[in-house]
């Protein structure tokens, strides 16, 4: 079968620790009530979320060779081709230990093999769609964007490369920009979500804003803004919503269903991912998904 989707970017192998009751005071210790070992980062939760949707999917990047075994095991396990995967003896896999509070969470990461990267994007295999988890070189995303794949990114937390003029005009060239809010206020120096929209419309970048409690929202390409409230759920862990809402609004995008059907299937696919420990245990069953559509 040919390759429709191929998800590139960071691979880690995320231990999340949660049951806090509160944060600890410098110098002091507490103790998690639950621990779980899952492949994360965001190239991993979008590839895997993608594919439960019925999507062939490729995840591309690197892996250290010490603990490849594994990864390729939970790989396989989600339904994930591993044959793009490269793997690095140098280092090991990227490792986060996730802390994880009911509202909020914080991440102490090692990039490992992920610092080999960059050139691995620079020979992704065929597709239709890209979506990219990681920052990228500026003449890279002009480059993809001279394919016939349609481009998505979600680059995450990177002050200096949001902020950096030369990355404001290749976004341009996506077909999709993913950031949350505070993403979105870095690049755009506004504070208010339709207030970032309108920044983002005169840089012609076409946005999708995660708001986390707030829903998310867009603007179209006339000008009009289109929100929808988020999906009411008891959060456990809110590791990989994000990147769980880009699966649902992609997924919904690459169908063709309207902005506002894009944006609740994003949110609802966030909202419900955060039931379970991981950024890919609380994803909808295949009841849930038929139910909600």
């Amino acid at each position: 079968m040919a390759i429709r989707i191929v998800v590139a970017g960071e691979i880690f192998i995320d231990q999340v620790l949660s049951g806090f009751a509160a944060w600890p005071a410098p110098g002091e210790e507490i103790f998690a009530t639950t621990m779980v070992k899952e492949l994360g980062g965001g190239a991993p939760h979008t590839a895997a979320g993608l594919h439960r949707l019925g999507w062939n999917v490729a995840l591309a990047g690197p892996v250290g060779a010490a603990d490849a075994a594994w990864v390729k095991a939970r790989m396989l396990e989600l339904g994930l081709d591993t044959i793009y995967l490269t793997e690095v003896p140098s280092e090991p896999t990227g490792t986060t230990i996730a802390v994880s509070l009911p509202d909020d969470r914080t991440f102490f990461s090692y990039s490992g093999a992920n610092k080999f990267l960059p050139p691995l994007l620079e020979a992704l295999p065929t597709a239709s769609h890209i979506h990219l988890a990681c920052t990228c070189e500026p003449a890279l995303l002009r480059h993809l964007a001279t394919g016939t794949a349609t481009i998505s990114l979600d680059a995450g937390w990177n002050p200096d490369w949001l902020r950096s003029p030369q990355t404001l005009e290749a976004l341009s060239s996506l077909t999709w920009f993913l950031p949350n809010e505070r993403e979105a206020a870095c690049i755009t120096g506004e504070t208010e979500p339709h207030a970032m929209l309108q920044k983002f419309h005169e840089l012609k970048i076409p946005t999708v804003i995660k708001l986390g409690a707030l829903g998310s929202t867009l603007m179209t390409g006339d000008g009009a803004i289109v929100s929808a409230p988020p999906f009411p759920v008891a959060a456990i862990d809110t590791t990989g919503a994000g990147d769980n809402f880009n699966a649902g609004f992609l997924d919904a995008w690459l169908r063709g269903e309207p902005p506002l059907q894009c944006l609740r299937k994003g949110n609802y696919l966030g909202a419900l991912s955060t039931r379970a420990m991981g950024g890919m245990n609380g994803f909808p069953t295949q009841k849930e998904l038929q139910i909600w559509a």
